[in-house]
């Protein structure tokens, strides 16, 4: 008989180890790209808030984000979807 429940259970935990090798592999990336404290908090805001909104709470150009974002999603940092970016980890 199918037990949904321990597939779920594997499934969560085959995504927990897949989280954990992802962060090993970018933390030497996020520790060079997020040394600036600015940056740090762009990225904390990236995937929650609009461009607009963390241009406004940054007092950032549109162009430095957008740049940033770009430079992230190159180095595996970000995944876009749609207009939209989020952060892997």
């Amino acid at each position: 008989m199918f037990d949904f429940a321990e597939l779920v259970k594997k499934l969560s935990r085959i995504e927990q180890l897949m989280v954990l090798l992802t962060k090993v592999q970018l933390m030497p990336v996020l520790q060079v790209e997020l040394a600036d404290p600015r940056m740090a908090e762009l990225y904390d805001l990236t995937g929650t808030y609009s461009q607009r909104e963390i241009k406004k709470k940054l007092n950032m150009s549109a162009t430095t984000i957008s740049e940033a974002w770009k430079r992230w999603e190159r180095l595996g940092l970000l995944v876009r979807e749609g207009q939209e970016y989020r952060r892997v980890v």
